[in-house]
Order: structure tokens, then sequence, then C-alpha cells
């Protein structure tokens, strides 16, 4: 294999996950006995131990490969503790505990990946572990010629009212739990989970083939996307350019999936200062002049510059 110049403290930091994931998927199991779980923390063990510290040795042009390798790993982790342990870790899981009264499992997730985390590390979960994504960026489609505006800009707002509006639903007409519930309560949460994740699929591939974008539904329907939109303009971790390296070839912003203009921050030597970005790094490994990096600093973004 040809090996890129490694990244030690990324590599690092995979050890140290996958050290910490896997015993704790043994105990999780066999102490425990939750499967569902610990076959969870033993693929998300697996998508930020091996699979990324095989990224981070890899040369620059297999690392997209690489990263969508732990995507994979790790939404099949999130899938399959929803599936397999009938709690709805998305937005409409989110809204089912709000409207409920109750704690559980979605509140943390939705926290950590969606209201909090971003202000610490962005829209990472939306390149780097989501269970639609990882589905999407396997279609044999590119990435769309250009963010579109108008009544397409509402459409976020749209989904995220359609995710509320469900958890309503299935919780007080339905009668659906949250989630997590043993018996025949279970077996229903089971199934009203599958029926959403399969929407959701059909939804977000069926919008990536009508119009010829692998990330349609992330920018157009996504019910998160308006959440995380905000959170994200906060993010310490943001790709940024080198003042002065930049040499206007603009190969930045027609690789960005999500659409966005890095030409115009590299060229000004500035951070990607965007809530849109989703940290895949394709500007910086498409890059000839090596000028767009990963940074960690404190800045709000203003309005995003896209490509049309």
């Amino acid at each position: 294999m040809n090996l890129g110049k490694p990244n030690r403290s990324l590599f690092g930091l995979a050890a140290l996950l996958v050290s910490i994931a896997w015993p704790s998927a043994a105990l999780v199991w066999f102490h425990f006995g939750e499967k569902a779980f610990a076959v969870s923390i033993f693929l998300l063990g697996l998508s930020l131990g091996p699979c990324l510290a095989a990224y981070s040795l890899v040369a620059t042009a297999r690392k997209q490969a690489l990263r969508r390798l732990v995507l994979l790993t790790g939404g099949l982790s999130i899938l399959t503790f929803c599936l397999f342990g009938a709690v709805d870790l998305d937005l409409e899981g989110f809204f089912m505990l709000l409207l409920s009264g109750t704690m559980g499992a979605a509140i943390g997730h939705t926290l950590t990946t969606v209201i909090l985390g971003p202000v610490f590390f962005g829209r990472f979960l939306c390149g780097w572990s989501c269970w639609r994504s990882m589905i999407l960026e396997l279609l044999p489609i590119g990435h769309g010629p250009g963010r579109r505006g108008g009544g397409w800009t509402l459409l976020p707002f749209v989904g995220l009212a359609l995710s509320v509006a469900a958890a309503a639903v299935s919780l007080f007409k339905f009668g659906q739990r949250p989630g997590g519930i043993a018996g025949a309560a279970h077996a229903d949460s089971a199934r009203g989970i599958i029926i959403a994740f399969g929407i959701y699929y059909l939804l977000s591939i069926g919008m990536a083939l009508a119009l010829k974008d692998q990330r349609a539904f992330c920018k157009y329907l996504c019910p998160s996307s308006v959440i995380l939109g905000l959170t994200s303009r906060l993010s310490l971790l943001k790709m940024a350019a080198t003042a002065g390296s930049c040499n206007s070839c603009g190969a930045c912003s027609k690789v960005c999936p999500m659409d966005i203009d890095v030409a115009h921050f590299a060229s000004l030597g500035q951070r990607v200062a965007s809530g849109q970005c989703i940290l895949c790094q394709r500007c910086a490994h498409v890059c000839p002049a090596g000028a767009l990096h990963l940074t960690a600093a404190f800045d709000i973004a203003g309005r995003t510059p896209f490509v049309r």
C-alpha cells in the first residue's frame, strides 16, 4: 500500500478509542447481556479505531475511500442500536421523549450530535457517521450542479415540522413508546422505527437520484440540518486556508458535496466559516497547493457563499 505521511495524532486517537470501545463492548455483552448495544459499541470501535487509523495512514488519493469506510461502520453502529434495541435516536425519538416528559438515549444522542456537540466539532456526524449518508455516498452519482435557491431553502424547515408531527402522531395517536420498552411494546416500537427509517431511506435515496446529487436530502429536507446549520456556525473545528498559498484554481469548490464556495474563503486565507461544512476534507485532498487544512479556533460563521 502506498502510504502517505501518517497523522500520528489521529492514529493515536484511533488506538485509544478502540482500546476503550472493544473491551466496553465485551463487558456490555457478557456482563449486562445487552447484545444490540454491544454490537453497536463494537462497530463504533471499528469505525473510530482501525478504520480511522487506516485513514490517517493512507495516501491522499485514498483518503476519501477510507472516510467512506469510517462513515459506513459508524452509521451501522447507530443503525444497529436503533433497529435491534428498538430505540429511535433520530429527531423523532428526541421529540417523542420531550413530548412524553421522559428521558432516554435520544436526548443524549441529539445533544451530542446535533445541539451541543457541533459547537465543538461541527457537523462531524454528517460526514463521518450518519446512517443515511453511509448509503448516499455509495450511490453512483455526483454531488450536483450547485446549491438550489428560492423555495428550496425553506424545505429543511418543512422537514423539521414533519419530524415533530411524526413524533406527536406516533406518541398520541398510535401510542408508540419512545423506545427501549420490553415485551410487546418493544416489538411495536421496533416496527415503528423500521417504518420511519424506511421512509427516510426512500426520501433520501429518491431525492439523490431525482436531483443527481448524493447529498440532496442533507441540503434540502433533513430536519437536523436546521439545527446543525446554527450550532455548527460556532464550531471550533473548521477547514482553513493558509494565506497566500491559494492559486485560485477553484478545485476545492468543485468537489464540495455541500456546494460551499470554499475557494472564496481560500483566496482570502480564511477559515471556511460555514454551518454547512461536514468536515469531509475533500477540498483539502484535491487542493494542488496544499493550502487547506483542519484548524481549531473560535469564530462565528456568517452567511455561506454557495456554488450555484
